[in-house]
This record gives structure tokens, sequence and C-alpha cells, in this order.
């Protein structure tokens, strides 16, 4: 399996399914076609999860909501179909936690039980990656949608939902979805269900498919969630490097305490390019500092480390087909 010098998601048949969706909007993000017919393909996290805001200006505000309630196991590789074949709800919620690095890096599933509820909680580790609302609410209604599929519940319902972000001018169709509280501004995004939910059959459940299934996502698991850890480190250091110019690998080997031959080693075994992720931290950072932020463009060129704005210029463009302020107009719109 390569690695990519930033955090990726498998495509899986996931973007197969959607490609009516996807299609016309994937050169927005700088991807092309080949995601939609090949599920091996690893995705950059950050263009994914800009490709969700752009469908959410362009096609819906509810568009990750509406497309991760309506998503099976099955488009979710190997991954869904672990959680599909376990034999308990204890091991559906073990699976969709600890083998989340096999489907998607730079973010985290955590479990989190009480004496009355029990809560699936996610979000997006990547520090670069700000503007994600529809992707929480997609892999919210993901959760939701693959708890209802494995007890074969079509009407089960959680008790809470939070959300990260701020709440939309029109929770309608959230409310139509989830039927319970929703709460926003919160830490994290979570559905949280009565501990009911543990006692419940899986009534997909496969148990000799599980115990195939297992051992291979704990062999990939392990692969990815290593590269996690390492982009994510130096994803944080090269970032906050960038203002002072050219970022080298020396200046980040010096800022995580390490010898340059030794990050140098751990780059090589993970199959990561120095280059690369530096370029990688570049756009995400451009991404977000041009549609959240009222930095001119001069600004954010120097917080980028690029010596003037023409330069900063010429690289969105290549990025994203578009202008920064084109960029800009079309995320405030």
């Amino acid at each position: 399996m390569a690695v990519h010098s930033c955090h990726t998601i498998f495509a899986e048949s996931f973007f197969t399914r959607n490609a009516g969706l996807f299609e016309p909007y994937l050169s927005f993000v700088g991807l092309g076609d080949a995601v939609l017919n090949s599920p091996e393909s690893e995705i950059p996290l950050s263009q994914y999860v800009a490709l969700w805001e752009i469908l959410g200006q362009e096609v819906s505000p509810t568009i990750g909501l509406q497309v991760g309630i309506s998503t099976r196991s099955q488009e979710l590789g190997a991954y869904g179909h672990a959680v599909r074949s376990a034999p308990s709800m204890q091991m559906v919620l073990r699976c969709l936690s600890r083998f989340i690095a096999v489907l998607t890096q730079g973010t985290r599933v955590d479990i989190d039980e009480d004496a009355k509820t029990v809560a699936l909680a996610y979000q997006i580790t990547d520090p670069a990656i700000v503007r994600r609302r529809q992707d929480a609410e997609f892999s919210i209604g993901i959760a939701l949608s693959l708890f209802r599929e494995v007890t074969q519940n079509p009407t089960l319902t959680p008790i809470r939902v939070d959300f990260e972000h701020d709440a939309p001018a029109d929770l309608s169709f959230h409310r139509q979805v989830f039927n319970c509280p929703i709460f926003f501004n919160r830490p994290d995004n979570r559905v949280c269900f009565s501990r009911d939910i543990l006692d419940m059959p899986v009534g997909t459940a496969d148990t000799r498919l599980f115990q195939a299934l297992e051992p291979f996502l704990e062999q990939q698991r392990e692969t990815r969630a290593a590269a996690t850890d390492l982009l994510s480190q130096m994803g944080r250091h090269i970032a906050s490097g960038l203002g002072s110019g050219n970022v080298s690998i020396e200046q980040v080997a010096a800022s995580m305490r390490l010898g340059v031959r030794t990050l140098q080693r751990r780059l090589s075994v993970q199959g990561l390019d120095f280059s690369q992720m530096v370029e990688g931290v570049r756009r995400s950072l451009a991404e977000n500092y041009v549609a959240q932020s009222d930095y001119s463009f001069t600004e954010i060129a120097l917080l980028l480390g690029y010596s003037e704005a023409s330069s900063f210029s010429r690289a969105f463009r290549r990025w994203h087909q578009l202008t920064p302020l084109q960029y800009r107009q079309r995320a405030k719109a």
C-alpha cells in the first residue's frame, strides 16, 4: 500500500456510488476523475474535506448529512464489512474506533460510556483542516446509519447529538434525521444512545467473515496509524515554521528534537516525502486563511513563507484553478 505525504482517505466504492454528485466539483479541489472508479485511490484528506465544503455551498447546506444517513457499510471497504459482520454491538463499536485509520487518517473515533449512555465521538485531528462542517455531519450521519443497519432497526433514535461547528440557520433536516436534542459549538462531534443499545443483537453478524477480516485490518491499522502519528507531528512543526520562510528538514528535525538522519529514516520507512508534506500543509492553511480570515493576500503569502503575493497566487491557482479572490468570494457567498 502506497503511503502519501499527507493524511489520506480511501475512495472505496463510496465515490463510485456518488459519482454524479462529486464529478462536477472534483477539479475545484484539484482531484481527477480516477477517484470515481478506483476504490483503492487514496485522496488527500484536506482535498476530500474541501470537496464536501464546496458541495455544501453549491448543492445543499445539508448535503453531508443527506449523504451520510443514506450510506451503507458495503461502501466503506473492509472497514465497513468488519463493522457489519461484527458479532456483538461491543465489537461493532470497537471496530468503528480501532480501525478508523484503515479507512481514513487524521481523524479519531472514540467510544465513551457511562452508567446510562454510550457515545460515539468523531473529530478530524489534522490541525490544518479547519472548515469541516460537512465532513462532521456526514460522519455522524454515517454512524447513525450504520447503527440502524447492523441492528436492523431503521427507527433507532439517539438521545443526543453534538456538533463542534456553529448551528446552521435551518435545522429542520437535522431534526428530521435525529429526532432528539442537537447541540452545537461542542468540543467534538458525537451521537449518544442509551446503554440499552449494547444489548441489541447484531442482525448482520457473520463471525467467520469477521474473523477473516480482523487480522488484515490490524495489519493495515498499524501501518496507517504509524504514518498518521508522524504526519500529525510533522504537520504541526511545519505549520509553525512556515512564516519564517522556507521550512527545511533540518529545522523541523530540530523542533522535533530529532537528528536529521533519524527523521529522514522515519520518513523513508513510511514512504513519505518532506517537500510534498510542506506543500500539503501550505495548501491546507492557504484554503483556511483565504476562506475563513480577513487577512490580505499579501499577509497570507507571508504567513505561508512566500516572499511575495504573486508567488502565493500562482500556487493557489495551480491548486484550485481559482484565484485567491475568487475562492474567498465563493466561500463567503
